[in-house]
């Protein structure tokens, strides 16, 4: 057990630099990527419900998880897990108990002592980061299981308890759909608005789910409009701008790498253009049938 632990917390830590519980658990196989999912999305009440080991060998891959932690010098972080539902943000729960000692063993992130200050700053930022709510744009017709309202296809749903809801029963219907293609009007408009989701939908020819915009606050639209188009100029000449000096980059490391060639190999010329021969000579002195030397006919077929 000890040994399966360190392999999975290893892992993690080349991975991504820090380590957690459910890191662990996944890693030894005591607990499923979609039981997480599910307990993330508010399906399982408490993890420990879905980890497939009893409380003592719960208890020993913990105590090994942070003696290994210890031994490796890694700093210790508190992390928020919020479910992924709708309404007012709740803290998800690892035990059936709930006491608080064990919660905050649970929740607390290992992080690798080489990363700097500003990389760990973003990655605490990172994992303390509310989830997103998904929005699914539908591939067929359904109902909400709420209201009975019909949702055609290509409407927007939210899934909670494994019902579809509509954007209204959801409240979530005062937002508004940005599509995809513009990283600039996306970005801003998510970072003004205190509520906002992410439409994907299903590709049946690559067998994944998609991002097919966002839904936004109509608020934080408008802001973000407005700051799209006050430097909609400056953002093209840094375009311009980028791809001038890439060209350049290119063009100077043409130039030097024939520089170095010219100085490893100085009796070597570069090879020229060369024109192969008419074939009117040979016409006008053997006639239309005559060949070249060494060649086929000039006669064309």
């Amino acid at each position: 057990m000890e040994e399966r632990v360190v392999r999975a917390a290893e892992t993690a830590l080349a991975d991504h630099h820090y380590v957690s519980a459910l890191d662990i658990f996944v890693g030894t196989g005591l607990l499923a990527p979609a039981h997480v999912r599910d307990w993330r999305n508010g399906r399982i009440s408490y993890l420990e419900q879905a980890i497939q080991c009893n409380l003592h060998k719960i208890s020993r891959s913990m105590h090994v998880f942070r003696e290994w932690a210890r031994e490796r010098g890694l700093r210790p972080s508190e992390t928020a897990y919020l479910a992924r539902t709708r309404g007012p943000r709740r803290e998800l729960r690892f035990s059936k108990s709930g006491e608080p000692g064990i919660e905050r063993a649970y929740r607390t992130h290992f992080i690798s002592p080489e990363l700097s200050a500003m990389e760990k700053q973003r990655l605490q930022a990172h994992l303390g980061a509310p989830p997103e709510i998904v929005v699914f744009s539908t591939l067929r017709d359904l109902r909400c299981s709420q209201c009975q309202a019909d949702l055609p296809h290509g409407s927007f749903l939210l899934i909670e308890n494994r019902e579809p809801l509509c954007l209204t029963c959801a409240e979530l219907d005062h937002l508004v759909y940005v599509p995809p293609g513009d990283p600039a009007l996306s970005r801003r408009a998510r970072k003004h608005s205190t509520l906002s989701a992410v439409v994907v939908q299903f590709s049946r020819r690559r067998k994944r789910y998609e991002r097919q915009g966002i839904l936004v606050e109509e608020a934080g639209l408008e802001k973000a409009q407005e700051e799209c188009l006050s430097d909609a100029e400056a953002r093209a000449c840094r375009r311009s701008g980028t791809r001038c000096a890439g060209a350049a980059k290119i063009g100077r490391w043409w130039r030097g790498s024939r520089t170095r060639f010219a100085s490893y190999s100085p009796h070597v010329r570069p090879a020229r253009r060369t024109r192969l021969p008419s074939a009117r000579p040979f016409e006008a002195a053997g006639g239309s049938d005559a060949r070249p030397p060494g060649g086929h006919s000039t006669t064309r077929r």
